[in-house]
């Protein structure tokens, strides 16, 4: 039996953290690790996009699954591979640490611009920078030509009408960042695969394609997929295979005869998983990364998450211990695991990269929550997690499920992780979920199982289609400013859809809400448009095959995700300035046709002067101080809380009356269903919203996800809560987020534990609030951070749905968190 923790017998590194009334020590392994990985500037690299390009040239006319099987398989031939010293999981997305590969596939006209400077090179940009060898920058210049015309962007835009183009050109709907990238959201089949293996998806396929008819149409439709899922699962049995032989060769060099054991332990595992079912917990580790690291090689998306992780390796956890491991050999094995989810990493244009800043992967984990019957599922293995999370702290989302049954150590525990600062676990309530799912038509037992991807959509793992909120971003705010001006965007002069008139000519609040509903009605439609031309285009020219093969009833269908084939299908837009616009409403209604304090011409001419033009009476100035005092969301107060979810369930009725594109072709739901994750595009989309009426200036961040504008949330933590557990949740069901900031301060005593956790307890349950999520860091450390950022390399935010480090974001959004309200528990 080999003891992991035991490699390199120095003392560990104490991470300053507590869990459980226990300090928590870094082995020197996993130290020497993570302090070489925070210590690299990320990477890019050409392998992916050579072996693609050298594949695509090579089959030009096959059907696109087998297109894309086979380039798939190039790749994970071609890949260089490493094996790192002390590691014990491995694979790599690209030979250096925190590298990024190429997908020329997707697009490629942007990578070149920005190898050009436009409008930054990769390593001069004001954060997530890269740094690209000239050889790496060579072959990106030299396969370019081939892709003119080729791209899944220049598929998406070829089919795109041009209403819904020109509402994306205006920045009302922005859905780019998936036109250049692989869509990723999604929990494939994980627990399946440690089950039965990867090579029972084989025997899957082979037994589908036995049973077709080739004389029928669409069975010979079928054909080409099924026949992928061959290549695929003869390609990552070869990668695997790899890695085992390489593990070997390195064993056979090694004179640490514990580091030889370990490195044959490690070829003895790559030999097996994920092709056989997992034997033991190292195994079931191995084989769920190998899994999903060649989805992220397959296409570039984010969030290819791993679903409920302490549920599925609690058996291998009890197995374990049986077998004469430790609890440190498990911790040193799972924090080698984290580490490695660290390490892959991304690049996208840097207009995307706005909205997703800080390296954005979002491998998300889930634990917590309740089986399937709905008893209370946390067992040993949850809370050796969160240790683990403690003791690496990085940024890999951790998404802890509360439900009315939850122990106070339970949520002792995830508060002792959150005082850690870097703004993990967030909290989703089962309460809230839970139904939210059963009302789209999910099984009960089905939504029970759920597991939260990315940023936070619920999401049944190994069930359900990728991207449940994966779609365009939808600017509210910029909708509400132009029905204040006749359906006109004051930014570009443009005027798309009509309006009803203008602040200046509404007699009346209703005559003013039904100018913005049809807006939004709308810019709704254009992104259902929008999304389903993009849909039509990944079907067509990506197909997903590697992704497809691991989603029931996928095989069995003989369908593509993107066909119809998973049992369960949703995907919706995700809402931004959603406190901006209510609080706008609210004062509106106020100012204007309430207590006429001030004409809504007035208030239009000060909105279109930025508050700045002081020869009226009353002054821009003046008229910005009212629109400041009036009614603010995130206080509990009635006038505005009431405002928000009027406007909102209007808004979610209209979306929910549009279908994905596989709608009536097999999966349960095929619905738009909404979400208010804004990742960190609050901060780019406020830059194109001119003055409104809560006071906000021109250009400045829009309020983050559901959470109060920045400063506006006065009457405390409580009060705040009160407000967003107001909002329809329940019908949030493509997930949401609400960041708050917390004095770690205060949560410092037993009784100010035991009320924030009471608070928490109110919140997720009583008021079935879907999410909440903490920064719990001082100040004083971000503002120095910001001016030495040398001393804070390993310093962990909460930005959204995720964590990010801190040095590594640019400015704006820096002082986008640092301005985030502070409460006090």
């Amino acid at each position: 039996m080999i003891h992991y923790a035991n490699l390199n017998s120095e003392d560990g590194i104490n991470t300053g953290a507590i869990f459980e009334g226990k300090e928590i020590y870094r082995s020197a392994r996993l130290e020497a690790l993570r302090k070489k990985v925070f210590a690299s500037t990320p990477r890019i690299d050409s392998s992916r996009a050579k072996a693609v390009t050298e594949s695509y040239m090579e089959t030009e006319g096959y059907p696109v699954p087998l297109r894309r099987a086979m380039a798939l398989r190039k790749t994970l031939e071609d890949l260089p591979i490493r094996i790192n010293d002390g590691e014990l999981i491995v694979g790599e997305i690209a030979p250096y640490d925190r590298c990024a590969q190429v997908y020329p596939d997707y697009g490629i006209d942007w990578f070149i611009k920005e190898l050009d400077g436009e409008p930054f090179r990769f390593e001069d940009r004001p954060g997530d920078k890269f740094l690209i060898s000239p050889e790496d920058e060579q072959v990106i210049r030299d396969i370019a030509p081939f892709w003119k015309g080729k791209t899944h962007k220049d598929q998406v835009y070829a089919r795109i009408p041009k209403d819904a183009w020109d509402a994306f050109q205006i920045g009302m709907i922005d859905t780019d960042y998936l036109v250049i990238c692989a869509e990723g959201h999604v929990i494939v089949n994980l627990k399946r695969i440690l089950d039965e293996g990867m090579g029972n998806v084989r025997k899957r396929a082979e037994k589908a394609i036995e049973k077709l008819d080739l004389a029928l149409t669409e069975d010979l439709k079928k054909l080409p997929f099924l026949q992928s899922v061959l290549i695929n699962c003869d390609s990552v049995e070869m990668f695997a295979n790899r890695y085992s032989k390489l593990a070997a060769e390195l064993a056979s060099q090694e004179t640490d005869i514990q580091r030889r054991e370990e490195l044959l332990k490690i070829s003895d595992v790559c030999s097996r998983v994920p092709m056989q079912p997992a034997r033991d917990i190292h195994e079931a580790i191995q084989s769920m990364y190998f899994t999903n690291l060649v989805l992220n090689i397959e296409g570039n998306g984010s969030a290819f998450s791993y679903g409920r992780m302490d549920q599925k390796l609690y058996p291998y956890y009890k197995s374990a211990l049986k077998e004469g491991w430790t609890e440190d050999d498990i911790k040193e094995l799972f924090s080698n695991f984290m580490l490695k989810l660290f390490q892959v990493t991304r690049v996208l244009d840097w207009n995307s990269t706005s909205s997703f800043r800080g390296y954005v992967v979002a491998q998300n984990m889930t634990i917590g929550g309740q089986d399937r019957y709905g008893r209370d599922a946390v067992n040993e293995m949850t809370y050796l997690i969160l240790e683990c999370q403690a003791m690496m702290q990085l940024n890999n989302p951790l998404s802890a499920r509360y439900h009315d049954k939850c122990s106070n150590r339970f949520m002792n525990a995830v508060l002792d992780v959150q005082k850690l600062g870097g703004g993990q676990p967030a909290y989703y309530s089962d309460e809230n979920y839970v139904l939210g799912l059963v009302n789209r038509g999910v099984k009960l037992e089905d939504a029970y199982d759920y597991a939260n991807v990315g940023c936070g959509e619920p999401l049944i793992e190994g069930k359900q289609s990728n991207r449940p909120d994966g779609a365009a971003f939808i600017n509210i705010t910029k909708a509400l400013e132009m029905a204040l001006n006749d359906g006109k965007d004051p930014r570009t002069g443009r005027c798309l859809h009509k309006g009803k008139g203008t602040l200046a000519e509404f007699e009346t609040y209703d005559e003013l809400y039904d100018a913005f509903m049809d807006q939004m009605r709308y810019y709704i439609r254009m992104h259902v448009i929008y999304d389903n031309s993009l849909d039509l285009a990944s079907e067509e020219g990506i197909a997903d095959p590697y992704m497809s093969m691991l989603i029931d009833d996928c095989i069995e269908r003989g369908k593509t995700v993107k066909e119809g084939g998973a049992i369960y299908d949703f995907c919706g837009p995700l809402y931004m300035g959603i406190a901006n616009t209510g609080n706008s409403l609210a004062a509106i209604k106020k100012l204007v046709y309430e207590d006429k304090v001030i004409s809504g011409a007035e208030l239009l001419h000060a909105l279109n002067t930025n508050f700045e033009d002081m020869t009226t009476s009353p002054t821009g100035e003046e008229i910005r101080h009212l629109c400041i005092k009036a009614p603010k969301y995130g206080n509990d107060d009635d006038y505005v809380d009431d405002i928000m979810v009027k406007y909102l369930y209007d808004i979610f009725e209209e979306e929910e009356k549009y279908h994905t594109t596989r709608y009536g072709r097999g999966p349960i739901g095929c619905t738009w269903v909404p979400s208010c994750n804004t990742v960190s595009s609050n901060v780019p989309l406020g830059k194109i919203v001119g003055a409104t009426p809560d006071g906000r200036k021109a250009g400045e961040a829009l309020a983050d996800t559901t959470s109060p504008m920045h400063g506006s949330d006065v009457n405390g933590p409580t009060a705040a809560l009160k407000s967003v557990g107001k909002l329809p949740n329940i019908l949030l069901s493509g997930g949401t987020l609400y960041n708050m900031r917390v004095d770690p301060k205060t949560v410092d005593s037993p009784e100010s534990r035991e009320r924030f956790i009471d608070m928490m307890r109110t919140y997720l349950g009583d008021f079935k609030g879907q999410h909440i999520q903490f920064n719990m860091v001082d100040s004083e450390v971000l503002q120095d951070a910001k001016i030495h950022p040398e001393g804070y390399s390993d310093l962990l935010v909460r930005v959204a749905g995720y964590s990010a480090l801190f040095t590594a974001i640019d400015s704006d959004l820096q002082d986008d968190i640092i301005n985030r309200t502070i409460h006090k528990v």
